[in-house]
């Protein structure tokens, strides 16, 4: 049309747009001197518009002429922007079953998503570049953050977590809960970053028979038998940062205040996550043998972890009790 607009995004920080897509757009046209774009400040929009039309000759003067429109091209292109194919599920053959299921709940949505104790970050990663979500990643352990592949958004948090209110669509907490100081303080801050409605995907260790075999639980109930195995199989100076160093508030991935690594009951999980403001949606759960499998599996040498992948799959996808996975909804 030969003009050039002053335009201003809606941002998500400000709770105005559930993403930053107007941002994405400006911050690409704005080089390309097809738009005047303004940013946070609106006193300078009298500025802007006193100034426009010499800036706007301006512009027009150095724009390069537009492409004749490929209308068949278009069209393809505009097909595809509107039914996005969903990825596949990078997780379906992995061993550990919350993976799968919980990028089965996530891989069609948009907007920021927060992954909430990444641990070695391959979930996020898988998120990131695979879905059209905005990841953030955050966790108390340092050695989680340094080590997660990737040039990701990544955020070190305590028992506050530094987002603004609403600031997000979805959030992840893949076997986090049960690590945490106070799981209702932890439920709290999540339902408070989460935008009305937005979701929350969560899975923790159940409650079921074979619940007194969590290796979580050995440095609690038996320290010295832990010490023993651990340092024997990742060193003595391993040990002591992990589990005697409390200077990270951390004993090993868990809280040092914790003095359970809880298998959860469903209601007692669900009466939780109601007073928390929470709207269950779907229930889900794996396993019943995986302790069997998953403690040898972490004491055996890198290479051989891989014996354990099959059985763990197997059990994974006949058994229902020794995982539980939840969605859930900010009321």
């Amino acid at each position: 049309m030969g003009k050039v607009p002053i335009a201003i995004a809606r941002e998500a920080s400000r709770g105005e747009m559930r993403n930053d897509h107007q941002v994405e757009y400006l911050r690409a046209e704005e080089p390309r001197g097809r738009v005047i774009a303004l940013w946070g400040d609106l006193s300078e929009l009298g500025r802007a518009v006193a100034e426009h039309p010499r800036r706007e000759q301006q512009l027009l003067a150095a724009m390069k002429p537009l492409a004749e429109v490929n209308e068949t091209a278009l069209e393809a292109v505009m097909s595809l922007a509107v039914r996005p194919v969903a990825p596949d599920n990078v997780f379906e053959k992995h061993p550990t079953a919350r993976y799968a299921w919980a990028f089965e709940q996530l891989r069609s949505r948009t907007g920021r998503h927060l992954d909430l104790g990444i641990g070695d970050g391959t979930f996020l990663s898988a998120l990131a570049d695979r879905t059209a979500l905005q990841v953030v990643g955050a966790d108390p352990h340092p050695a989680y953050l340094a080590s997660c592949p990737g040039d990701r958004p990544l955020v070190r948090v305590g028992e506050e977590l530094p987002f603004a209110d609403a600031s997000f669509d979805s959030v992840t907490m893949l076997d986090v809960l049960e690590h945490t100081r106070d799981e209702r303080s932890t439920l709290a801050q999540v339902h408070r970053v989460l935008r009305p409605g937005g979701l929350l995907v969560l899975t923790v260790p159940a409650q079921h028979v074979f619940s007194f075999l969590d290796p979580d639980n050995a440095k609690l109930r038996m320290p010295r038998l832990h010490r023993t195995v651990y340092a024997a199989r990742f060193g003595r100076e391993v040990y002591r940062q992990r589990f005697e160093d409390s200077s990270d508030g951390l004993r090993g991935d868990m809280a040092w205040e914790r003095d359970e690594h809880t298998n959860y009951r469903p209601a007692e999980l669900l009466e939780m996550l109601g007073q928390a403001g929470f709207q269950p949606q779907s229930r889900d759960g794996a396993n019943l043998f995986w302790r069997f499998l998953q403690i040898p599996a972490l004491l055996a040498p890198q290479r051989a972890r891989v014996l354990f992948d099959l059985p763990l799959r197997v059990d994974g996808s006949l058994f229902r009790s020794a995982n539980l996975f939840l969605t859930a909804v900010r009321g």
